[in-house]
């Protein structure tokens, strides 16, 4: 392919073994797991590819490569693992930086609880090693076999325990970052402080477009002495969400929360009979306290007319939760349409944004599921499953725009955040600015201030 960037100069700032314009791996760093990327794929178009893939050993590389880039105009785009669901590591020209060889644990401090790992890191293999030590992340996205810290840490993203152990944010306690213009920023590592804004804000969920996270160091949590699951069956939807507000706004903290409709329920319980939403519910931690979480939990539950079905659903669920298959299977068929889309509010307004946004999505596809999960005392984030059918994949492309389009609207109509953990990347970028509003200009000003040249993860954010 034709590039812009001069190789041989950029070969003087790392070695040129790192390197690579090879059609494979260009191509390798064309897609990842959005459906519309898969549409793309499956058209093999190549909407949003590198000119060029540099793989760093060290956080040195970065910063003499992203000096470099920034000096000569040169945009420049973080890699994970490639696991985005919205398109947030795609390159649209430049540089694709992929940080998958910057992967070493540093540090496990087993008095403080923390770890501190470079961000290429993938998650299953640091939850491994941690369990190894007695310890866990408490992190589990459903990705956390195909994903990194640093695609954690930049998309902001958010695991199924998260009810409990809160998201990445909560989870992480300091970064080192690399600056567009190459200097490093470390933010402090304490417990927590009063010392002005929080500077790892400008990087957490910045999906790159601050700078390049290298290093995190992350909250771990001892193994759990006792985990209890209980599955509750509800006549309605209205007292299972009703349920989930009490529990949450008493003060109960269950690492498992997910709700499911009665659609979603039949493939959650692996039984196509069911015909109610249910409740599968976790509590895990101390013995004698994880035992009366449960009891409290299903109190509540119960007096909202529940009906306990036992735990072995919920741990038939937990053997598999990372299976993804079901909608890839459809998205790599030709003309499937498959989609996730996740939004958060306020629990007086859940009912009507669930119900807004699954309107506004059906005329698209053939069927919506939906769940609600990471709860919070305040909300939760309502989660739908949407499966189509198109005529080939140019016409599932634009099945999957005009969901988009859609489902945006309707969360931006209802008042609720438009992403609950899987970020912005391509495919919400033109709903940002609706969504901050006024603080729109003053995100637009730290960018500028920050990234004068415009080099970090283009056409994306802003």
């Amino acid at each position: 392919m034709t590039t812009l960037i001069d190789i041989d100069a950029l070969a003087q700032v790392i070695s040129p073994h790192c390197i690579s314009q090879t059609p494979d791996d260009l191509l390798r760093h064309s897609y990842d797991w959005s459906p519309l990327s898969v549409k793309w794929k499956g058209q093999k178009k190549t909407h949003l590819q590198p000119e060029v893939v540099v793989t760093p050993r060290n956080q040195e590389d970065v910063s003499r490569v992203l000096a470099w880039s920034s000096k000569h105009s040169v945009s420049v785009t973080p890699w994970g693992a490639g696991s985005s669901v919205s398109g947030a590591g795609l390159a649209s020209r430049g540089i694709c930086l992929d940080l998958s060889d910057m992967n070493r644990t540093l540090d496990i401090d087993s008095l403080n609880h923390t770890v501190r790992v470079e961000t290429g890191k993938m998650g299953h293999v640091l939850e491994s090693e941690l369990n190894a030590h007695g310890f866990t992340l408490n992190h589990s996205p459903q990705s956390l076999d195909r994903s990194t810290v640093g695609g954690w840490v930049s998309t902001r993203a958010s695991g199924q325990f998260s009810s409990r152990w809160g998201s990445i944010e909560d989870l992480c306690i300091s970064v080192t970052a690399v600056l567009p213009d190459g200097g490093t920023v470390t933010t402090p590592n304490t417990p927590r402080a009063a010392v002005g804004p929080d500077i790892r804000h400008l990087f957490i969920g910045a999906e790159g477009m601050m700078g390049v996270i290298t290093e995190a160091r992350l909250k771990i949590f001892p193994l759990p002495e006792l985990r209890l699951f209980e599955c509750i069956r509800f006549a309605n939807l209205q007292a299972g969400i009703e349920s989930m507000r009490q529990f949450m706004q008493c003060g109960l903290r269950p690492f498992l929360v997910r709700l499911y409709d009665a659609e979603e329920a039949q493939y959650a319980m692996g039984d196509d009979t069911v015909s109610d939403p249910v409740l599968f519910v976790g509590c895990e931690g101390v013995r004698a306290v994880a035992t009366a979480e449960m009891v409290a939990v299903v109190d509540i539950c119960m007096k909202n007319c529940g009906e306990m079905l036992g735990p072995t659903p919920v741990k038939s669920w937990m053997e598999k939760r990372f299976d993804f298959s079901a909608v890839e299977k459809i998205l790599n068929s030709a003309g499937g349409v498959a989609e996730t889309i996740e939004v958060a509010c306020f629990w007086r307004d859940v009912e009507t944004t669930y119900q807004c946004v699954k309107k506004a999505v059906a005329p698209h596809v053939d069927k919506v599921l939906g769940h609600f999960s990471h709860a919070y005392p305040q909300g939760t984030s309502i989660y739908l499953i949407l499966f189509g059918k198109a005529e080939d994949d140019a016409a599932a492309e634009q099945q999957i725009l005009k969901i988009w389009d859609s489902a945006m609207q309707a969360a931006l109509n209802c008042g609720a955040a438009i992403s609950h953990h899987h970020g912005i990347g391509y495919v919400r970028r033109q709903f940002v600015a609706p969504y901050l509003g006024s603080a729109i200009g003053l995100l637009r000003n730290i960018k500028k201030s920050i990234d004068p040249n415009s080099t970090m993860n283009p056409g994306k954010w802003l």
